[in-house]
């Protein structure tokens, strides 16, 4: 195994950049028309432009579909960055939205703390159970927390009629924890109170995209969104809407993206937390939200802490995906894109060299490993591999006319086929 702080792919310690594809246009361009002359990379863009014409304006209706997909983005967001303090404030906002007058919030209170309740339902009687983080804890800790809150909440509410668990696990409860609650069903403690499905973030997020705008608004903020009709920048971004294609296939692309973000397993190939938040980094980007783009990759650094494994292995996948697909669209192979492109160019030991280099090796099955073990290198290197996935994306789309959100849906697609197609890439 090669580690990036003692040995050949090593090295470097500055702030991971990864080149502009400005520099990438004209050299693409050149081959793709068989000529011999280097080009422009503003000549590209006007010929990019003159071949497709002025960028139509943004309409109501997809931005409209826009913000909801820049909304759930912030939402999941919120809910994988949460303390457990922080998410039982979260769901009490989104309840207070939702229910108004009827849900009660239950806050701690000298010794007798909450009485087993974190929010209450006067109109259904349903006390709220919140539990989180559950990525923390153990399952028999749950096990054991469940039915004890279950029968404390019913010593201290008996008018109570139902009981509801709200948790933030992402991709489901374990089997153990599901058993737990069936079991709790059939005890007689629970004989006269209903014990309702759990809530996770998804259902929460449901929750959230039915309640009026200013209440969403206010739960997450928005971006500024007045860039999508007034912003000379964004209409004519290529990258993001193309005249050849209809707006509604670009609103279907964009409800599609956002199922398939959260669509990871538990048992896939990548981590399904990592993969899930790198694939809502990138959408992020297409919508121009760099803050929430660089929030979402400091989530994945914070991963490099609690599981340098798995956001690595996630995030140099995510970069050998785009090559592949940034390939596949050029009609190139991945030798003849790599001789096109500034990857042997630069300078030894830079970010983005050991990025790619790592990226082609192990597409290429040169096992020479790809764990990086000094843990600030390891932050600037997952980094370092979203912004070079964001850096193909923009490459591909620029030549082509292909928009991102379309390349973005292949390559998340793929990355959830890895285990069904022996890791091969299928478009």
């Amino acid at each position: 195994m090669v580690c990036a702080s003692s040995g050949t792919r090593t090295g470097y310690r500055g702030t991971p950049e990864v080149r502009s594809g400005a520099a990438w246009w004209a050299d693409l361009i050149s081959i793709t028309r068989n000529s011999n002359e280097p080009t422009s990379a503003s000549a590209v863009q006007s010929a990019y432009l003159h071949r497709f014409g002025s960028m139509s304006i943004m309409t109501d209706d997809a931005a409209s579909w826009a913000r909801l997909l820049w909304e759930e983005q912030k939402f999941k967001l919120l809910m994988l960055q949460s303390t457990a303090s922080e998410f039982e404030n979260i769901f009490t906002r989104i309840m207070r939205a939702e229910r108004d007058n009827e849900f009660h919030i239950a806050r701690a209170g000298g010794r007798k703390g909450d009485a087993k309740c974190d929010g209450w339902d006067s109109g259904s009687k349903t006390l709220y159970s919140v539990y989180a983080p559950f990525s923390v804890k153990k399952r028999t800790a749950i096990h054991r927390k469940i039915k004890g809150d279950f029968i404390g909440a019913r010593e201290k509410w008996p008018e109570m009629r139902c009981w509801r668990l709200v948790h933030n696990d992402f991709f489901g409860l374990s089997a153990e924890i599901t058993r737990a609650l069936e079991e709790l069903r059939s005890d007689p403690c629970s004989d006269g109170v209903r014990i309702l499905g759990d809530w996770d973030p998804q259902e929460l997020w449901r929750i959230v995209r039915s309640l009026p705008r200013a209440e969403r608004f206010d739960l997450l903020g928005g971006p500024d969104f007045s860039a999508l009709t007034s912003s000379a920048g964004w209409n004519t971004e290529t990258l993001r809407f193309h005249d050849s294609v209809h707006p509604s296939t670009i609103r279907a692309a964009m409800a599609s993206l956002s199922q398939l973000c959260g669509n990871f397993q538990s048992d896939s190939a990548l981590d399904p937390i990592c993969a899930s938040a790198m694939s809502s980094a990138i959408t992020t980007f297409w919508l121009e939200d760099q803050q929430l783009f660089s929030n979402y990759l400091g989530f994945l650094l914070d991963r490099c802490g609690s599981s340098p494994d798995e956001s690595q292995i996630t995030s140099v996948a995510f970069v050998m995906r785009s090559i592949e697909i940034c390939a596949h669209h050029l009609r190139m192979t991945i030798d003849e894109l790599a001789k096109l492109s500034h990857w042997y160019d630069i300078e030894p030991g830079s970010p983005t060299r050991v990025i790619y280099r790592i990226a082609l090796d192990e597409i290429k099955g040169v096992d020479n490993g790809i764990f990086v073990d000094y843990p600030e290198t390891r932050r600037k290197y997952v980094s370092g591999c979203g912004r070079a996935v964001v850096d193909l994306l923009r490459v591909t789309s620029s030549i082509t006319s292909i928009p991102v959100v379309f390349i973005l849906q292949d390559l998340i697609i793929s990355l959830q086929r890895i285990d069904h197609n022996e890791g091969r890439l299928v478009i």
